[in-house]
């Protein structure tokens, strides 16, 4: 409704009217281009340097394809080449004292984290360290893919004792 009461539409003003239009064709689609990423090496798709092949499609993307991870590492003066050169990486991901910290919290917000073994409840938790610092809170049942440099850094400084890891997984409806 208008001031005065009346709909908008006798003003010439409809909904959407100003909303961006999309030409389907026009668009890329980038699912079809990380789907050929097991088939192709490394030095295709990374940008870093850093990356490797990960098990699944989805997890082998690297981190300055990410706008989130992208934008952090650009509010230094100088932009690293890889998302793990970044000097808060260790502190806000890496750091026991402050994946302690951020266990208290998670206790505090979803009740005991029911994971074995300190190295997998510190990688969890630096996952987790890792999403919120780039993308700050998402909410339940909403995940992002974690760049395989990240996940690799994670997973050097917290190993599983059989090296098996789960990878990503997307939300369960």
């Amino acid at each position: 409704m208008a001031e005065s009461g009346r709909p908008a539409v006798l003003y010439g003003i409809q909904p959407y009217m100003f909303e961006p239009e999309s030409d389907p064709d026009d668009e890329e689609t980038p699912a079809e281009e990380t789907q050929m990423r097991m088939e192709q090496d490394v030095s295709e798709w990374c940008l870093c340097g850093k990356c490797e092949k990960m098990a699944t499609e989805p997890e082998n993307i690297c981190c300055r394809e990410i706008e989130q991870v992208t934008r952090r590492m650009q509010q230094l003066q100088v932009t690293p080449s890889c998302m793990v050169d970044h000097p808060g990486m260790d502190p806000v991901c890496l750091n026991v004292f402050s994946l302690q910290n951020a266990f208290n919290i998670y206790r505090a917000d979803y009740g005991p984290l029911r994971l074995r073994g300190v190295q997998h409840r510190y990688r969890f938790l630096a996952y987790r360290s890792f999403v919120s610092w780039c993308w700050g809170f998402l909410g339940r049942k909403v995940r992002v893919v974690i760049p395989s440099c990240v996940v690799l850094r994670i997973r050097r400084e917290f190993p599983d004792a059989q090296g098996s890891y789960v990878g990503f997984r997307p939300p369960i409806d």
